[in-house]
């Protein structure tokens, strides 16, 4: 069953986009979009595309987004990851190595680093690894990060916590979660612990639910200058997965740019684990050691060696 598709009525339209300054109005114009390769696309599908988080344009835009502590939408509030870290502290209570896998800008790190901790960040993010590298040197913090793919770049030194945190998980298939599962069971000390936050069915099937939308803006994820988005998603019940696709116009196109991605509901994810090596120690809501309540749109499981 696919849900929330756009149904686009023109074949081309003159485009005015909401956006930069001037004389008192918002407004840029571009001349013509040609709409055709949008309404001939291909009909969503799981696993189309993902977005271009090593892009060095994408990932810069995307870094304003993380440091932007008025939203919860690329990471969390300062105040809800101090709330986070200060409970992963407890997990391990005499540990002083974390590894946080998909790390952005290093925020959970930095705050583990402020505590006297020893930190690894590991992510595919140029912007976001060049942000936090220069913030552990700013702040004389023993936090060292490493671009890369969290699914095959391993560190050598065990660690007495490792994170993934915020659903980065529900972003791959569960063939590449295998892979990160193998990563951190071998990053892993023998007692320490493993902590992986991930979308619960319903938190993946919301995106779907969400209605086909578009807005205008002068500057976000998408595009630095003003442009228009267009935003349509899909639930895939034989999958388990949400599909998004969000179609970009700026001042510069002629036709939309498609950016992609899909959010899996893993319910093989118990085996996964065991064929990791390892056991879940417990199960939680959102890192703070509240109780899963099972309505929330994310769960954290706490692994160890088995």
């Amino acid at each position: 069953m696919v849900t929330g598709m756009l149904e686009p009525t023109l074949n081309t339209f003159d485009e005015r986009i909401v956006g930069a300054d001037r004389g008192g109005q918002a407004w840029c114009q571009t001349d013509h979009v040609d709409l055709t390769g949008l309404l001939s696309r291909p009909q969503l599908r799981p696993g189309e595309a993902r977005l271009p988080w090593d892009d060095e344009e994408f990932s810069t835009r995307m870094l304003t987004e993380h440091l932007d502590d008025r939203h919860d939408m690329a990471s969390r509030r300062g105040s809800l990851i101090d709330r986070h870290v200060a409970w992963l502290s407890t997990l391990a209570p005499h540990g002083h190595r974390v590894l946080d896998l998909g790390c952005g800008p290093g925020l959970y790190l930095e705050r583990f680093g402020r505590a006297g901790w020893e930190g690894v960040g590991v992510d595919v993010s140029p912007a976001a690894i060049g942000h936090a590298t220069r913030r552990a040197s700013i702040l004389g913090i023993g936090c060292t990060y490493v671009q890369g793919d969290l699914r095959n770049t391993r560190v050598a030194r065990p660690f007495d916590l490792v994170l993934c945190v915020f659903g980065e998980l529900n972003t791959f298939p569960i063939e590449d979660v295998r892979d990160v599962l193998d990563v951190a069971s071998g990053a892993v000390s023998r007692d320490g612990r493993i902590v992986i936050e991930v979308s619960t069915r319903a938190g993946v099937a919301d995106k779907a639910g969400r209605p086909v939308s578009w807005y205008a803006a002068a500057g976000g994820l998408f595009a630095d200058g003003p442009h228009v988005v267009l935003r349509e998603s899909g639930w895939f019940e034989d999958d388990q997965a949400t599909v998004e696709r969000w179609w970009i116009m700026d001042e510069f196109t002629t036709s939309p740019r498609m950016f992609g991605s899909t959010t899996w509901f893993h319910y093989q994810l118990a085996e996964a684990i065991h064929e990791a090596g390892l056991v879940i120690d417990g199960r939680f809501g959102e890192p703070t050691g509240a109780a899963a309540s099972g309505e929330g749109d994310f769960e954290t499981l706490v692994l160890r060696r088995s």
